[in-house]
């Protein structure tokens, strides 16, 4: 009964060592380092320098990535053209129905004529791989979600 009962607690110990999540702690965020990880989870990473990364996923959709210069979050973003000649109205009513999608802040951008997709993820006490990733499927799910809505078609997909 003994050794099974060490046993049994060992095999629990060795798996929560592999499966653990490591912390990254905000002085140790290096985006080649996001980027590594980003490219070894599939996506296609098109740039990147210390403070910046811009990626693609499977569906070609951008994705930039800009770290704070006091490593406070890192921020999500893309413009998304709009056709030209759209009225304000129009625009003003995609953007309300996209910001009340939970996760993705949009504001139209007159002098580039295009929608701003933002997202801070916020690395203040520290992120994991994980956490990182899921943040990165989320936001391009829900900017998947945000096209769905434009049934003005409105936003120029070329």
């Amino acid at each position: 009964m003994k050794t099974k009962l060490i046993t049994a607690f060992l095999i629990c110990f060795f798996a929560n060592l592999f499966i653990a999540q490591t912390v990254v702690k905000p002085a140790d965020i290096k985006m080649p380092s996001v980027a590594a990880f980003l490219k070894s989870k599939g996506y296609d990473i098109a740039e990147q320098t210390d403070t910046f990364v811009k990626l693609t996923n499977s569906h070609k959709s951008l994705l930039y990535m800009d770290l704070d210069t006091d490593k406070r979050y890192i921020l999500f973003n893309v413009n998304i053209s709009i056709i030209t000649g759209t009225s304000k109205a129009k625009i003003d009513s995609l953007i309300n129905e996209i910001n009340n999608l939970a996760m993705i802040r949009v504001s139209y951008l007159e002098s580039q004529n295009s929608l701003a997709f933002r997202y801070y993820f916020w690395v203040t006490g520290g992120y994991t791989n994980e956490t990182l990733e899921d943040a990165v499927a989320e936001f391009f799910l829900y900017q998947g979600d945000a096209y769905g809505l434009d049934k003005d078609k409105i936003i120029s997909y070329n």
